[in-house]
């Protein structure tokens, strides 16, 4: 799907994004600010700063960093923070990332997703990618990166160092010890030590039929753009007597096998009673990429008809057209979109579509900077229709889109799904339904 340069702004994701905001900022600031971790070492200009980016401090040893906050290291800037699951994350020069969501209690319900904006981390994984593997997730511009108990260096290069490198654009993720699996559009790559995996960036106005360059891959030789930090020498040791400490102090409820084996290779005996745990059960969580699109059905051509509607409805939106945009929606229309705050509870808020409307066009005026993409569109036929009829289709499509709003900048991924309808001879949505990934 094109990106409109007028405002960029795609989809419902976008047209509810002022109220969606700020709902999501009110939600969030109802709440206490939930730690993840703790500065161990730093040198150089590493920065917090809150999610809308009124407050900013200069980290220094010994600080806390909280769930939510944006943290920007500058060309000199370095630091590593233990987190509290025993994990170790070392921030490289002109890194910038946010933990968007953390549980460390020690149970099958840790979780935590972490994405990076740009630049390097090396991730040296603590409990919850051990005994969770399901509910940690790391998400960058261009792919989510899935974990198996790993030491691993995912890097998002911008177009800026990406032209000044002269290497491709998007996520790379090199692995020293474990493996991980690198997933982008629909497809995903195993990399395992001492491999690279790559997802390029998708440029703007590619269709899916033209994505299969756009898989993830495995290079054939580590770039030279990876290089070793200030205080790498000394973070597999951090790391081990970590898990060893949070075994000792019981933290680790149901610490398995694999973690007592762990903290012993780091002559660290395990704590009384720790044993196997119980099974953690099968989580499900949406990567924010769909799986590949099927053949549309003879005599509908659903990926026609949501592209279609799609580019409408965008560029009512480009056009400031309240009128053609409003078209696109039933009268009855069921709109809804769901937001996250800072310690990932979910916030769900309903809209007529007159709301819808007005939040629009309102949310025009308060945006700067602002881009998005749709990575990934699919379509097919909605349950209760048939091919023959092709009344009815179902849509679902990944946004992702950033900005300045107030002088704070953002960066949002969600997952939109529409079930259009054909209605004297137009096709309209009767659902839409945003979630914030």
């Amino acid at each position: 799907m094109k990106n409109h340069p007028i405002a960029g702004i795609t989809g419902i994701a976008g047209a509810l994004l002022l109220l969606v905001l700020g709902m999501a900022q009110a939600v969030a600031g109802e709440t206490t600010a939930k730690r993840f971790a703790t500065v161990h070492k730093i040198t150089g200009t590493v920065q917090a700063a809150n999610g809308s980016a009124t407050h900013k401090r200069d980290l220094k040893a010994g600080d806390t960093v909280y769930v939510g906050e944006h943290i920007r290291a500058g060309a000199n800037g370095e630091a590593v923070l233990r987190t509290d699951d025993a994990g170790v994350i070392a921030v490289r020069p002109n890194a910038a990332f946010s933990m968007e969501q953390f549980s460390a209690e020690g149970d099958t319900k840790d979780s935590l997703s972490l994405r990076i904006f740009a630049g390097a981390l090396r991730l040296i994984t603590g409990w919850t990618a051990r005994f969770n593997k399901d509910n940690h997730r790391i998400r960058t511009p261009s792919g989510t990166v899935g974990i198996r108990g790993t030491d691993h260096e995912p890097y998002v290069l911008g177009p800026e160092l990406s032209v000044e490198l002269q290497q491709p654009e998007g996520t790379y993720d090199k692995v020293n010890t474990g493996e991980t699996v690198l997933r982008a559009n629909g497809a995903e790559v195993a990399v395992t030590p001492g491999r690279v995996g790559f997802a390029p960036i998708k440029p703007p106005g590619r269709t899916r039929a033209l994505m299969t360059a756009l898989l993830p891959t495995l290079l054939d030789t580590v770039p030279g753009f990876y290089v070793a930090g200030s205080f790498d020498a000394e973070l597999e040791e951090l790391a081990r007597s970590s898990m060893g400490e949070a075994l000792q102090s019981g933290r680790l409820a149901r610490a398995d096998a694999q973690a007592a084996a762990q903290a012993g290779a780091a002559g660290v005996a395990p704590a009384p009673g720790s044993g196997t745990p119980e099974s953690a059960p099968a989580g499900s969580s949406q990567t924010g990429t769909a799986t590949a699109t099927k053949p549309d059905p003879a005599g509908c051509p659903v990926s026609t008809i949501a592209r279609t509607w799609l580019a409408d409805l965008d560029g009512a939106i480009v056009q400031r057209d309240a009128n053609l945009f409003m078209a696109q929606f039933d009268a009855d229309a069921t709109i809804s979109a769901t937001v996250r705050d800072g310690q990932g509870k979910a916030t769900t808020l309903a809209f007529t579509r007159m709301e819808l409307v007005k939040s629009t066009f309102a949310s025009m005026a308060q945006l700067t900077e602002f881009s998005s993409r749709r990575p990934v569109v699919r379509a097919a036929v909605a349950k209760g229709s048939t091919a023959a009829q092709c009344t009815r289709i179902e849509v679902e499509s990944v946004v992702i889109e950033s900005g300045v709003r107030n002088g704070g900048s953002y960066r949002i991924e969600s997952l939109e799904t529409f079930t259009l309808a054909k209605r004297a001879g137009a096709w309209v949505a009767v659902r839409a339904q945003a979630r914030q990934q």
